[in-house]
């Protein structure tokens, strides 16, 4: 294994899974097996996200999910499924790839790009409002936090906020590029997202999108934050008497739109978490209404109080 220091690299093989023991990977695409040992030569970790690379510069990033169950003879594989192969633009195993450490670009650029931005009101912990999955991932998804923290600021509440975004190229849309799922979303590998996370925000909303299905709802609300402020964003939504179908989540839906796992990163940055899971229609239609919407329920003189009495107790 060949380790090119100056740009935390290395050299890579990427190679079918080895089965039954990493059945978990199958349809996994955007998730991966590698050496903890080369990983660790280059920062990274299992659990953490790194960039993998084509010789001919073809990007894409992954989750190291698990450990490879190979011996350290073979520290330069990385494992995955066909669908993981597939978001590298081919569904080929390959004897020339890089493992990069850096995830995110520096800076935003043109073609396939990655890149995350934070918003920060130091040293307050009242509200946080995020989009993984901004850009064309899921698209409108970073607009609508921008908007809440907009509103809430102007309405003179402190705020926070993080965006995520990714752009595709001809070759491989956003979404097939860039998406790392929440619960898996490292701070390690994000690090404007780390820095907010060394503090623990009372209140947050995530903001994300999915493809609606024959008998689903238009927006779920999910997450751990307790019933009745879930309740409260539902009634915002209504209220807007738009033609949207707004259901709380329950454990009957699908995990996607459940977001109460502690894994999930909205719920890791806020006590009170809401995942807001949207379908495409209703984001392209009414994000601006809905973001207002939201808004409306934190820049609230009564939820400030709660926070201000909680605040003395912690």
């Amino acid at each position: 294994m060949q380790r090119t220091t100056e740009t935390a690299t290395y050299h890579a093989r990427i190679l079918k899974l080895r089965l039954p023991e990493q059945d978990s990977l199958k349809d996994a695409a955007e998730r991966c097996s590698a050496d903890p040992v080369s990983l660790a030569s280059i920062g990274r970790a299992v659990g953490q996200q790194v960039r993998i690379k084509r010789t001919d510069d073809f990007v894409a990033a992954y989750t190291v999910n698990q450990p490879n169950p190979d011996d350290p003879g073979l520290a330069d594989v990385v494992r995955t499924g066909l669908a993981g192969r597939e978001r590298l633009g081919t569904g080929d195993e390959m004897d020339q790839a890089t493992v990069e450490a850096t995830v995110v670009d520096a800076a935003p650029t043109t073609g396939a790009r990655f890149f995350e931005e934070a918003k920060d009101t130091r040293d307050q912990s009242y509200f946080v409002v995020i989009a993984p999955h901004g850009g064309l991932i899921e698209q409108y998804t970073d607009e609508q936090a921008t908007e809440v923290l907009s509103q809430l600021r102007a309405a003179g509440f402190p705020a926070s906020a993080w965006l995520c975004k990714g752009f595709g190229d001809d070759n491989k849309g956003a979404s097939d590029r860039w998406h790392i799922t929440s619960d898996d979303i490292n701070p390690a590998s994000f690090p404007l997202l780390g820095s907010l996370m060394s503090r623990r925000f009372f209140y947050g909303v995530a903001f994300h999108g999915f493809a609606r299905q024959e008998g689903e709802k238009d927006i779920y609300i999910g997450g751990r934050a307790p019933m009745p402020l879930k309740a409260a964003v539902q009634g915002a939504l209504n209220r807007l008497g738009l033609p949207l179908q707004v259901k709380i989540s329950t454990g009957d839906d699908r995990p996607k739109f459940q977001g109460s796992r502690r894994e999930n990163v909205i719920n890791r940055l806020a006590a009170n978490g809401i995942q807001l899971e949207q379908s495409f229609e209703a984001r392209q239609r009414f994000h601006k209404e809905i973001a207002d919407a939201v808004a409306s329920v934190f820049a609230s003189p009564w939820r400030w109080l709660v926070w201000t009495l909680m605040s003395l107790f912690r």
